[in-house]
């Protein structure tokens, strides 16, 4: 149990942590509407993988499409773990395809192509 408020004294806003990049700021209603995800989600994961929503708490509040549209509809509920793999699968995707690893071929200096083969004599 919290320790009654004193008047006039209002809750700091939850920081972000030492790791958050943010590019764009959260809105000044932003715990509010943590709070209301969080109770319509149940303060459960909302993750469902092979059709089985996930068991754990629900901790981070995500956004499922446009990270600048704070509406209720665009966040959820995700625990620690799939937030993680969330922003790791947003973060592969907008580095783009990975370069290959494996060299091109080359041709063979000695090899002659079958333009430069001259027919057989006979």
């Amino acid at each position: 149990m919290s320790p009654p408020r004193r008047p006039g004294n209002t809750p700091r806003p939850r920081a972000l942590s030492a790791t958050a990049r943010r590019t764009t700021p959260l809105p000044a209603n932003w715990e509010e509407l943590r709070a209301q995800a969080m109770q319509r989600d149940g303060n459960q994961c909302t993750w469902i993988e092979d059709g089985q929503r996930c068991p754990e708490r629900g901790t981070d509040a995500d956004h499922i499409g446009d990270r600048d549209d704070h509406s209720l509809d665009n966040i959820r509920i995700l625990c620690g773990y799939h937030h993680r793999k969330r922003t790791a699968i947003q973060a592969r995707a907008a580095r783009g395809p990975m370069p290959s690893r494996e060299r091109p071929r080359e041709p063979h200096p000695g090899l002659l192509t079958d333009a430069e083969r001259e027919p057989p004599p006979y």
